[in-house]
């Protein structure tokens, strides 16, 4: 009952936020903040997961923020911010999973976007519908 939960909630999050992202080019910060507190109470109710656990998965979007400060926003911000909060409710393996096949989507999609010359290498390009992609192939596999 409490994985149908927590699955549930970070699908909802990246819905919403992959629909954002995709049309707008940008997440929303009161849904991340919201999530995330829910995830931390959700997580201190059910006891589903360590608080290392947690905080190595939300540790992960730490450097994700880490790298798109360091980048000038090769990778957003908002990128970060997200995988912080799915971290809280995944942990470190979950989440690095998460942002592994998302990655890998991108590459896979922009790559024959490129070969069909429909994307060009300086185009930005959301990463969170493809961590949308990547949590439901995750959760059929």
């Amino acid at each position: 009952m409490q994985e149908k939960i927590i699955k549930s909630a970070v699908f909802l999050l990246l819905l919403v936020n992959g629909i954002l992202d995709w049309r707008k080019g940008e997440v929303s910060l009161l849904s991340l903040a919201l999530f995330g507190a829910a995830g931390i109470g959700l997580n201190v109710w059910l006891g589903y997961q360590s608080f290392l656990e947690a905080a190595g998965g939300a540790g992960l979007g730490v450097l994700l923020l880490l790298t798109a400060f360091l980048t000038r926003e090769a990778i957003g911000f908002g990128d970060g911010l997200l995988l912080l909060v799915t971290g809280i409710y995944l942990g470190f393996w979950e989440n690095l999973n998460l942002l592994f096949l998302g990655a890998v989507l991108s590459a896979v999609i922009l790559g024959a976007g490129m070969l069909a010359d429909k994307v060009k290498l300086k185009d930005r390009v959301p990463l969170v519908p493809f961590l949308l992609l990547g949590f439901i192939g995750r959760l059929f596999l």
